[in-house]
């Protein structure tokens, strides 16, 4: 009876380690599997930001090729009696014959260097002749290309400022898409060397005062020269000669001319009764500043 009892004992611890060691066995198949997971994972997460990187590479480099081209055309493709080829682009295809050509009219050629759905407009509608080739001082270019594959294209704006000479005035917006993803490339070709007095001018300027039944109003009249465009125009209204701007008094001049580059700016002030100066900032569309101080007749 005592031994029944002692093996049924023994019978009984033998089964339970058995369970415990299927237990700890079940646990690290499953930290192995896990890890096995998380190691897949890592790599195709991995894979993923390569594949986006690719993407994100190739549209630079298509919206890159696009900036590439205009160059090309603009430096080479120059016609007779014109300083550069931009403006000849789409002007005239039959008269300039080194024009764009577009995938409708022309076959046998590497698509790439088609330039589809082409169109140019004058910047200046004072300046009827800014896209003249001849001329080209005032002209935006536009166009897209569509590479052989189909799964790259770009859309391109290439602009001359008015009033400036070639290598002044020169901008390119490059848009590149590869497989819904885009980027943009922009060229702005400026010359350093230029400083704010060269391309911005203040020229006319007065602050008169006018009777006001509140006080002192002055009334500021400027006429502004900006090569790159004509950004703000505002009037700082100042107590004393070294007031800082940011406790002066500020009045943002408007003007009643569509010319990007040229206008006469005004606007009124009216405060308190004192005596008062005047200093006129001028931003371009580049961010380059001008400061006239003590606008006469203060």
């Amino acid at each position: 009876m005592l031994n029944n009892t002692f093996l049924k004992f023994k019978k009984f611890l033998s089964g339970s380690k058995q369970k415990g060691i299927s237990l700890i066995i079940a646990f690290f198949v499953m930290i192995i599997i896990l890890a096995i997971i998380l190691a897949v994972v890592t790599l195709l997460y991995n894979e993923i930001k390569i594949i986006r990187n690719i993407g994100n590479s190739v549209a630079f480099y298509v919206a890159d090729s696009g900036v590439e081209k205009v160059l090309y055309y603009d430096r080479q493709i120059i016609p007779d009696g014109a300083t550069r080829g931009l403006c000849a682009m789409f002007y005239d295809a039959e008269k300039y014959t080194t024009a764009c050509p577009d995938s409708g009219d022309m076959s046998g050629i590497d698509s790439g260097l088609y330039c589809n759905n082409g169109s140019y407009s004058v910047i200046d509608k004072a300046n009827l002749d800014g896209c003249n080739p001849d001329i080209c001082n005032s002209c935006k270019i536009t166009f897209n290309s569509v590479f052989p594959d189909t799964s790259k294209n770009y859309s391109v704006i290439a602009t001359v400022t008015p009033g400036l000479t070639e290598t002044e005035a020169f901008n390119i917006y490059s848009t590149g898409v590869y497989r819904n993803v885009s980027r943009k490339v922009e060229l702005t070709n400026v010359d350093e060397d230029i400083s704010a007095n060269a391309i911005i001018t203040i020229k006319n300027s007065y602050a008169t005062p006018i009777s006001s039944p509140e006080g002192t109003a002055i009334s500021v009249i400027t006429t502004i020269t900006a090569d790159n465009g004509i950004g703000s125009v505002r009037a700082y209204i100042k107590t004393s000669l070294d007031q800082d701007y940011d406790d002066a008094q500020i009045i943002y001049l408007e003007t009643s001319s569509s010319n990007i580059t040229r206008g006469t700016y005004t606007g009124t002030w009216t405060g308190t009764t004192g005596v008062y100066y005047v200093d006129i900032e001028v931003l371009d569309s580049l961010g380059n500043q001008l400061i006239e101080q003590t606008i006469p007749p203060f």
